[in-house]
């Protein structure tokens, strides 16, 4: 179950009725209630001592109890929880003697729209805070452990705080001849090296500081308590000690394999097809980045380029032919955005470009003339030309980006937001704006589901499943469309996420099979021999009524589960491992069939059946597009279907839309088929299986 919308509220009111008008309000407004409710301070201890609670919502004024005696029993216990105090005659005086004793809020009863608000306000709040204070113990569990290391590293490591040493480990001071700490603690770190360098080191330290150096290392003489000096590479990034701001340097001693340690650098830097950094190097140079701008001292852009035709190019080129395409960009690009930043090759066809000192203008100006330059180059791969346009996300850094997971993600959903709106052009995405729409989005199709549910707007598909080298007989797998109001059909992937997030994918799947199992039932009643496959998500997986429930309508109905076989995700099942092994051994016990789709992508291509006793497997999409032109798809397709039936399960080759693939199922002892080529989900179950080919 998702927690997002979770509401664990503590209520204090003397009549139920005033709080279940108030928390039902909350229902219907998507929060998932779960309540607890007291009427005096004794309840009231016993009940923060025994549950999780969110917030206090407490009425204020009781006949034996009231809002202030609520707030004096939080303080005491300790708990960081807020009060929202319920009063029906809401005036200043009130607010303000609430606020005195310590409420968060005060709010009408007559007003649940404001009860909402405060409620989801209150909520972000509190977890933010529990965030933070979790943050702060893993940042001082972290700054121990890292201590720990420190001191013993062999690498001689010190902090400096505006160019004096605050903190240094044994091996720093081994290396320059000092016995303590104390001897070096306070000490400025210029005399480390040799006075020959110190305006060198004067002026990187000053550019360092103001994050104007294009490098973080510097090589220089050491010096050593005697005065006699050594060759070393200084190595500055930013860090901090005791929540103090300073500079972490790690000091080593140049060996004599120099030129061969430049050459290990600039590999490890470097992406191997396009000469570009590679992802590694450009999130540990973003990553510096960020740190100065939550300190204020920088802002810039990060850039994600993604190529808009990417799939088709991969199908008419090959892997080998999309290298080619990536060198020919990255060196129409490099040299024009080389000088703006750090350009980087991220992976498959994204490249990203991180900026440094640039506001919004002057990114999308960048931005506009990539797409211009990508959109008109010609590129030659195996002697065939070739266009390709670019869709880019943008993120401005700056003290709102808070970790480098945030800035690419963004940035990665910018550019989904660009080639959504057709290509060939940019997107700044702006997550206070952008993440309010997604919320009212799903909040708009959580409504249209709900209605759905409740009006029996949904219809069911059938698809033909058909037999090769399996039992005869007619199978179908059932797909399920949502109507609109005008009964237009809306597909699977737009109401389905939305459902999933809403947490009402449990009463879809009830709604598909209790229709289903009625269509079944009559079927059977006419000895028309049918088999149904219907989909399960994770949420019935989870649901520990749905084998009850499941049990009670296959009764009422009289039906023979063995004309029926549930199918579940191999991915989900994976993940959902104990409830996917529970709910498929209870539904065995029904005598249903089992079935576990998108199968044979997992790096343990059997791991699944392992775990789960099933009767079938569908082969995954992605298999199956590839077969008729890929030897080693193939060859990975005839070994599953050679593989598991020799635990007799049937393997199922969906998604099938040409003969040239059929025949090739036929030849890997594919033991059904179904797609396209054979027929789209319809309404009816029509199908002629005796005359299938």
């Amino acid at each position: 179950m998702s927690s997002e919308n979770l509401l664990r509220l503590l209520t204090i009111f003397d009549i139920s009725e005033e709080a279940e008008v108030l928390i039902n309000s909350l229902r219907n407004a998507g929060f998932i209630v779960r309540d607890v409710r007291v009427e005096d301070d004794e309840d009231m201890l016993s009940a923060l001592e025994d549950n999780p609670i969110d917030i206090v919502l407490c009425k204020y004024t009781l006949p034996i109890f009231n809002a202030a005696a609520a707030a004096e029993i939080i303080a005491k216990s300790g708990r960081d929880l807020p009060l929202i105090v319920i009063t029906p005659d809401y005036n200043n005086e009130v607010v303000l003697e609430c606020m005195k004793f310590g409420a968060r809020d005060v709010v009408s009863s007559e007003n649940s729209q404001q009860l909402r608000h405060v409620l989801t306000r209150e909520l972000n709040d509190l977890k933010n805070r529990r965030a933070h204070r979790h943050c702060e113990k893993m940042l001082r569990e972290t700054e121990k452990r890292s201590r720990s290391l420190i001191d013993t590293s062999r690498d001689a490591i010190a902090y400096v705080h505006e160019g004096m040493h605050i903190y240094v480990n044994n091996a720093y001071l081994m290396m320059f001849g000092y016995e303590d700490i104390d001897d070096v603690e306070g000490m400025p770190i210029l005399d480390m090296v040799s006075p020959d360098d110190h305006a060198q080191l004067k002026d990187f330290l000053r550019a360092y500081s103001k994050q104007q150096s294009e490098d973080d290392t510097l090589e220089l003489h050491g010096q050593y308590t005697d005065g006699s000096t050594f060759e070393i590479t200084m190595e500055f990034s930013p860090a901090s000690m005791e929540g103090e701001s300073c500079t972490q340097i790690i000091i080593r001693d140049q060996s004599n394999s120099k030129e061969l340690e430049e050459k290990l650098n600039v590999l490890s830097k470097q992406d191997l097809i396009t000469g570009l950094y590679n992802k590694t190097y450009l999130i540990e140079q973003l990553d510096k980045f960020i740190s100065a701008a939550l300190e204020g001292h920088a802002r810039g852009a990060l850039l994600y380029i993604t190529l808009d035709n990417y799939d088709e190019l991969k199908d008419s080129f090959g892997i080998a032919g999309l290298d080619m395409l990536f060198v020919d960009i990255a060196n129409i690009l490099k040299e024009k955005l080389e000088p703006l930043g750090i350009f980087a090759r991220m992976e498959g066809s994204a490249f990203c470009l991180l900026i440094k000192d640039a506001d919004s203008t002057k990114t999308e100006k960048i931005a506009e003339g990539i797409c211009k330059i990508i959109s008109g180059h010609i590129s030659d791969i195996n002697h065939k030309t070739v266009t390709t346009t670019a869709s880019i996300g943008i993120t401005l850094i700056n003290e709102t980006i808070s970790n480098i997971h945030d800035c690419i993600n963004r940035a990665e959903k910018g550019a989904s937001s660009a080639h959504d709106k057709g290509g060939n052009q940019y997107h700044i995405y702006n997550p206070s704006i952008e993440d309010i729409e997604e919320h009212e989005q799903h909040s708009h199709w959580e409504k249209q589901i709900k209605f759905a549910l409740k009006n029996n707007l949904f219809r069911l598909l059938f698809q033909p499943i058909v037999s090769l080298h399996g039992e005869p007989g007619a199978h179908y797998e059932i797909f399920v469309r949502m109507l609109d109001e005008d009964e237009q059909e809306i597909a699977p992937e737009i109401f389905i996420p939305a459902a999933e997030k809403a947490e009402l994918m449990s009463f879809i799947d009830r709604w598909v099979i209790a229709n289903s199992l009625l269509v079944l039932a009559d079927k059977l009643k006419k000895k028309e021999e049918t088999r149904l496959f219907i989909k399960i998500s994770s949420s019935t997986l989870v649901d520990p009524e749905f084998l009850g429930w499941i049990s009670e309508r296959l009764k009422a109905l009289r039906l023979n589960a063995d004309h029926i076989t549930f199918q579940v995700k191999e991915e989900t099942a994976l993940n959902y491992l104990k409830a996917t092994k529970a709910t498929f051994e209870g539904l065995k016990a029904l005598h249903c069939r089992l079935a576990l789709d998108n199968f044979g992508i997992e790096e343990d291509i059997f791991q699944s059946i392992k775990h789960f006793d099933v009767n079938y497997v569908k082969i995954h999409q992605n298999l199956i597009s590839q077969l008729a032109t890929n030897v080693e798809m193939q060859e990975r397709v005839r070994n599953i279907s050679e593989e598991v039936s020799k635990k007799n399960i049937q393997t199922i080759a969906a998604y099938v839309e040409d003969a040239n693939s059929l025949a090739l199922l036929w030849q890997c002892s594919v033991d059904f088929i179904q797609g396209y080529f054979l027929q789209a989900p319809d309404v009816v179950l029509e199908y002629d299986f005796e005359e299938s080919f």
